[in-house]
Order: structure tokens, then sequence, then C-alpha cells
């Protein structure tokens, strides 16, 4: 209750500052009561339709939010974009259930009218569509020309699916009558090839760490990596897929790596009270790493570690380059290590990419593009555009290591590529 009192205050203080802010209000609340009606089973065709007037109720706030709505004719450019706005959503939806995503998240409109209506359900949509078509193209003469002209183009631009062909709701419930659970053999290849990248980059931090009598993972980027290999492969569903079995293997890799902490890191911070205090403050660092990654696991609803794995490769790909310019040598560092690591991450996104494109039937996306369009358009867990955005830094962030270390490795006189 204190949950959704705090959103509710948090809602109304919003739309306080938005032109009609009440009426979006009111229309925020009445679209969670309909999403629950149609998700029930047996929906009515006015809920269906209600479905479709409410579905951009979000947008439309955030649309407003900071927007000086007084200009002559802004009242009339509201009420047009709202029917351009469902058919905009009608679109979208369309889309996401002929790739295989239409239920993820929300409710998704065709599919709602494909549970209720059956075979029936493309003609059923087609004349709302059609309705709301018709409600634009009216309200779109209070315009003037110009902002007629946009307007029209937009939606000619983002709704064409919505007049174009619909997926066969048929075809694609006997699919999810006989899709088995799991995924691709496609997700499973690159998960493997993530960990071969991975178990690369380990063992040459392992082989650099006792031949420098170093360590080769940034501090803080080890603290986190070791709990959240720990929570994920021994706290959180142990052994019950391949990532989380690979994960009781990685923390495994880790404690070694954290032994070689343990050992050698004192002499990394001479004459500092670090030093003095080095090894109490490794085991508080664990504790405290433990309990964040367990708690964050749990309260960002990140089951398969998308959050904070990408967080925290994010995280270790910023504190390499500082380590290497803090050492200022290559010392427990190697061209293998921060390749590995690069390879590792880019195949753990495609794997994570391949789950939201495919499926145990549809092993390989149709190509490579429309890959890249539908995993960097994903908006539902485990691809949000959070991860994306933080994979893209990622990626970034170790080609730009690898270039500094393979600079500091020449400039010490040795070979990058002999140095394992």
């Amino acid at each position: 209750m204190f949950r959704d009192a705090c959103i509710e205050r948090t809602l109304a203080r919003i739309c306080a500052n938005i032109p009609d802010g009440a009426r979006a209000q009111q229309d925020i609340a009445d679209l969670a009561e309909t999403e629950f009606q149609v998700r029930r089973g047996g929906a009515e065709s006015g809920q269906l339709r209600r479905l479709m007037e409410l579905a951009p109720s979000e947008l439309r706030v955030v649309r407003d939010v900071g927007r000086v709505w007084d200009r002559p004719g802004d009242a009339e450019l509201r009420e047009a974009l709202r029917p351009a706005e469902t058919l905009a959503y009608v679109a979208w939806d369309l889309t996401q259930y002929a790739n295989g995503t239409g239920t993820v998240g929300r409710t998704n409109i065709y599919a709602a009218f494909v549970d209720t209506y059956g075979d029936a359900a493309a003609e059923r949509l087609r004349e709302e569509v059609a309705d709301f078509r018709g409600q634009f193209e009216k309200r779109l003469q209070a315009l003037d020309v110009a902002e007629r002209d946009r307007l029209s183009g937009a939606v000619t631009l983002h709704c064409a699916p919505a007049w174009g062909d619909y997926p066969d709701p048929a075809a694609e419930r006997h699919e999810e009558e006989t899709t088995a659970e799991g995924v691709s053999s496609a997700v499973v290849l690159f998960g493997m090839l993530c960990v071969v990248g991975w178990l690369v980059a380990y063992a040459a931090i392992i082989y650099r760490g006792f031949a420098d009598q170093t360590y080769g993972v940034p501090l803080a980027a080890l603290f986190a990596n070791l709990t959240w290999e720990f929570a994920y492969g021994f706290l959180l569903d142990p052994l019950g897929d391949y990532f989380h079995t690979a994960s009781i293997f990685g923390f495994l890799v880790d404690a070694v790596i954290a032994w070689q902490v343990w050992k050698y890191g004192a002499a990394q911070f001479p004459d500092s009270s670090l030093g003095r205090y080095f090894r109490p403050v490794f085991g508080l660092c664990v504790a405290a790493a433990l309990s964040v990654n367990y708690h964050a696991f749990i309260d960002l609803a990140d089951p398969d570690g998308e959050y904070t794995g990408f967080g925290i490769n994010l995280m270790m790909s910023i504190l390499y380059i500082k380590m290497l310019e803090d050492r200022g040598s290559p010392a427990g560092q190697s061209m293998y290590i921060a390749v590995g690591k690069w390879l590792g991450t880019l195949c753990a996104w495609i794997a994570t990419a391949l789950t939201v494109t495919t499926t145990p039937q549809r092993t390989w996306p149709t190509s490579w593009s429309d890959f890249t369009r539908q995993a960097l358009g994903n908006r539902s867990y485990p691809l949000t555009p959070l991860i994306n955005v933080m994979y893209g830094w990622t990626f970034l962030l170790d080609a730009a290591y690898c270039v500094l270390l393979h600079r500091r490795i020449r400039a010490a006189g040795m070979s990058p590529w002999q140095r394992f």
C-alpha cells in the first residue's frame, strides 16, 4: 500500500503540471484496470477498444512533461495525436507479435484480440483500426496545413503495419502450443563462446598474476565479480541450467584470483593504511559486495543477471584502463586477458540478444540486419535499452583498453602476443 500511495502521489504531482492532467492520471489508472481485466481472459469488445485507447497513456504523460502547450491550435493537435498514438501502438504490437515477442511485458493488443476472437482477430482488429484512422483523419482537418502534413507523414511512416498484412493468428497459436521451453541452439552456442572467451581471460589473469606477483583484476571489479558468480551459481537456482552451472566453475576460478589479491594485494599499497589493513578491508569488501549483488538480483528482478552482469562488466572495463594508468606498466595484464574479456562479453551480449530474437524452432534470425534491428529495438527484459547502452560502452572501452595495453606492452620492449 505504501508503494502504491507513493506512486499515486508522484503521478499526481507530474500530471498537475501538464494540460488536462486529471484526464491523464485517470487514463493511467483505467489502463491498469483494463489490462487486468483483459489478462483474466474473456475480454469483451468494449474492453479491447478501451485497451487500444488507453495503451499510450504513459507515453502521453512523458510527451507532455516539460512542454508548453499554449500556442493556437495546440489543443486540436493533442486531440489529433490521441488516435495517431493508438495506431502507432497497434503497429508496434503487430510487429512484436510477428517476431514472437508479442506477449512479453505489457499486454499486446493483437495478442489480446487473438485470445478473444481466435481466427477472426485480424478482421476485428482491422475494424477498430479503420475507426481510429477515421477519427485521426477527421481531427487532422482542424490543424493548419504545415502541422497537418507533418503529422500525416509521421503516421504514414510509423503506422504502416496497422494497415498491412496481419500475422496469422492460427499459425501463431499453433507455434505457441508446440514450442518447447528453453532457448535456441544459437543462444547456447554463443553462451559457450562467451565461456571460452572468459576462460582464456581467466587463465591469462591467473598466469600473469603468479608470474608478476600481483593481481590481474581491478579490486572493485574482482569483489563484484566474485560475489556475482557465487550468488548466481550457489544462491539463485543452482544447477538450474548450464549458465548457472558454469558460474560455479567461474566462482572457483575467481577464488584463485581472490587468493592472489589476498597474497599480493597489500604490496600494491606500501606505506598506506590500506596496505596495513588490507586483509580486513578485503573481507569487508567481499561481504559488502555479496549483500549488494544478491539483493540487486532480487530487487531489480534480474534472474538472468543481465543488469548486474553487464553493470559489473562496464565497471571492470573502466577500471582496467585506470589500473593500466596507475601501474604505469603492463604488470598483471596481457593482450589475451584484454581480448578474451572483449570477445567473451561480445558473445554474452549476442547470446542475450538471441534469446529475444530466436526460439527453439527459429534457431537463427532471418538476417543479421534484422537481428540487429530487433535487438537494439527491444524494450523488455532480458534485453532492455539500459542493458544495450551498458554493453555498448563496455564494447568501446574494451576496444580502447586493447589499444592502450598493446602500446604499453610494446613500449616496455615486449611482444604483445608472446606475453601470455
